[in-house]
């Protein structure tokens, strides 16, 4: 009896202290729960506790409950690090500018006015080439047809030779058109014949007038058949109308041939032409008798050309002028047909230039950076001819005006600058 009692006092205090174990109070376990009595219970692992341990040797766990206070004990220990790391940043952004070297007020601006150089803008002389395209053209050119149709009886001419004015080229046979005229040229024998002896009959007033005039009306006649014979056979005879040279030949001997057959080409070479179109804005430049320096593919050197003259109209299309130029070509170095490369030195001696570099262009406008009262001004400006390292300014700018021609990179509209002499800036 005595042990019994003192089993279950054993088991009293067991259970008394299993209380105490699962009073609300911190397990020592991964998940870090808290066991609360009273509350609704789930069944749970068994906790890594020492109570627990010693619970667990054969008896039953309690039925036991997550109190959720630890994941909120983690969400303020993270505001509590935010807030940290926030303060922090403010302290550093409040003690980094003592920490740094001050800089003084003028080294500041010094640092917003950028440094550049100049060049006053005066009239000056300029000169510049002016190229355009064009084309070669001989003086006179032209392709030789036959006006008859016949059978090509004789050619007097090789392919390239040169030919005078007049010079016998090609014959068609004419064997009816003689016989024709002969016939012709003896009926017109006869009615000029009559033709007299009526006029002396009616003078002495055997023969009415009209007798008289149907004889003389006869013999016109016949003499107006004449002379179109004649000038069907001249044009049996092909022959050159002025100076120059042949082309390839394109018939044959005993060939037939019908009018306006070609037969060749004739082209005067000694002095060609160049026809070439220029803007309408520098019509005023160009004159006869200017010179201009002729370009042309496979030719190592430049030939000269002189102005001839200028189309008064412009073309409203291409709002251009034709300019037709004379080329000496006696030594035979330029053909007809030639592409060419005309180039006019135009020289203007009150002419405002700038420096390439000063000229700043984009999608929209031409533009130059001006100083004025220390501070940079934009102007848009209409440019002319430019060379390598010049462009003319035709608008936009005035004489006298303080061009930014260095340093314009940094520049920006209403910036102030800082002018530096000349060979100190960078």
């Amino acid at each position: 009896m005595v042990a019994a009692r003192a089993a279950d006092r054993a088991v009293a205090a067991d259970s008394a202290g299993i209380q105490g174990a699962f009073s609300p109070i911190d397990c020592a376990d991964t998940i870090a729960t808290q066991h609360s009595p009273g509350t609704v219970r789930t069944p749970c692992g068994p906790c890594s506790s020492l109570r627990s341990l010693a619970y667990n040797r054969g008896r039953p766990l309690p039925p036991v409950a997550h109190s959720r206070r630890p994941r909120i004990q983690d969400k303020a220990n993270m505001k509590k690090l935010l807030l940290t790391a926030v303060a922090l940043s403010v302290l550093g952004a409040l003690l980094l500018p003592r920490l740094l070297p001050q800089q003084t007020g003028s080294e500041s601006a010094q640092r917003s006015a950028p440094a550049v150089r100049t060049q006053r803008l005066e009239p000056q002389a300029f000169e510049s080439r002016l190229v355009f395209n064009g084309t070669l053209l001989a003086e006179q050119s032209l392709t030789i047809h036959s006006e008859l149709t016949g059978k090509v009886a004789a050619i007097h001419f090789r392919d390239g030779q040169d030919v005078a004015a007049g010079e016998l080229l090609l014959e068609i046979e004419d064997d009816e058109l003689q016989a024709e005229l002969r016939s012709i040229s003896e009926q017109l024998d006869f009615a000029t014949t009559n033709a007299e002896r009526l006029q002396n009959l009616f003078t002495r007033g055997s023969v009415t007038a009209n007798e008289r005039d149907d004889a003389v009306s006869q013999r016109d006649v016949l003499r107006a058949e004449a002379a179109r014979l004649q000038a069907r056979l001249d044009k049996s005879r092909i022959r050159a109308p002025f100076d120059g040279t042949l082309g390839l030949r394109h018939v044959s001997l005993g060939e037939l041939i019908e009018a306006n057959t070609p037969i060749t080409t004739l082209h005067s070479l000694d002095r060609l032409q160049v026809d070439f179109s220029v803007p309408e804005r520098y019509g005023s430049r160009i004159a006869p008798g200017m010179r201009l320096a002729l370009g042309v593919a496979g030719q190592q050197r430049e030939f000269a050309a002189v102005v001839r003259a200028v189309d008064p109209q412009v073309e409203l299309n291409t709002r251009t002028l034709i300019v037709r130029a004379d080329v000496d070509n006696r030594e035979r170095h330029l053909m007809p047909g030639n592409y060419a490369r005309v180039e006019m030195v135009n020289r203007q001696e009150d002419a405002l230039v700038v420096p390439s570099i000063a000229v700043l262009q984009s999608l929209d406008a031409i533009s130059v950076f001006t100083v004025e009262d220390g501070k940079a001004v934009r102007h848009e400006v209409e440019t002319g001819q430019r060379t390598r390292n010049s462009i003319e300014i035709l608008r936009g700018l005035e004489a006298g005006a303080e061009v930014i021609t260095s340093g314009i990179q940094n520049v920006r509209e209403g910036q102030p600058v800082e002018v530096q002499p000349r060979g100190t800036l960078s």
